[in-house]
């Protein structure tokens, strides 16, 4: 899987409008930040990708375009994947596991979304519950301590039932055969 790392002044200028941050220096310091994601990912991204997958037993099934900005309301988002500037290298990688998460689960659909069906939960819990399960799993063989990347406002109530979960979930084969084995129980 290959990531291509694209800038476009209109995607960007409309988000930082909806910031309320657009101004004519936001282009350049969209330019600085993807050369320095660039410059991260020919570092680490290899070794993110191996994790991810191998914690999750999927395949990446396509590359993937993922645009820098240098703000927006969010820190990032997966479809399409898009990064605000971010110069912590912890926190960069935290965003990278958390989002090509979501992109490889999305790559999955079919493997993946029947098993989280069942949940009787709301849609943001359905979609992050097995994502939280192997970014936890990411960063902790990434040698990075989770709870510093608990970032994401609104999901502590799925953080505390994937913290339930987390040692079946290190002793499974994969996050598609923990939800088999432990939706026929209706443990998740």
């Amino acid at each position: 899987m290959k990531i291509n790392f694209e800038y476009s002044s209109v995607y960007d200028m409309m988000l930082n409008e909806i910031a309320g941050n657009f101004d004519e220096s936001s282009i350049k310091k969209s330019h600085d930040f993807l050369n320095s994601t660039k410059l991260f990912w020919s570092l680490n991204g290899n070794k993110i990708v191996k994790e991810i997958e191998k914690v999750s037993r999927l395949r990446f099934k396509k590359n993937i375009d993922c645009f820098v900005v240098s703000s927006m309301p969010y820190e990032s988002i997966s479809h399409p994947f898009t990064i605000k500037a971010e110069k912590n290298k912890d926190k960069l990688l935290a965003i990278f596991v958390h989002e090509l998460t979501h992109v490889l689960m999305s790559q999955n659909f079919k493997d993946v979304h029947h098993l989280l069906s069942f949940m009787d939960k709301d849609h943001n819990y359905r979609v992050h519950f097995p994502v939280l399960l192997i970014e936890r799993r990411v960063l902790e063989r990434l040698n990075k301590d989770y709870k510093k990347q608990k970032r994401i406002e609104g999901l502590d109530y799925v953080w505390k039932d994937v913290n339930k979960v987390y040692p079946v979930f290190c002793n499974s084969k994969g996050i598609v055969n923990f939800l088999k084995e432990n939706a026929a129980n209706r443990q998740v």
